[in-house]
């Protein structure tokens, strides 16, 4: 069971660290509203990830 949450701790930080990163790297500007909502959208489907692995991986 530790297993399920270090992989769903994994996919969190994966998921906003490549978000992250394409805003460091980025050349373009983007607003503080669009940034916004690329977190949002990152982390929604990060959590999607998260508890799907939960119910199909069995540790």
């Amino acid at each position: 069971m530790a297993a399920n949450w270090w992989l769903a701790l994994i996919i969190m930080v994966v998921l906003n660290g490549i978000v992250v990163w394409n805003f460091i790297v980025g050349q373009e500007r983007v607003s503080r509203r669009a940034k916004k909502w690329f977190f949002i959208v990152a982390n929604v489907i990060g959590l999607c990830l998260a508890v799907s692995q939960f119910f199909w991986m069995d540790f």
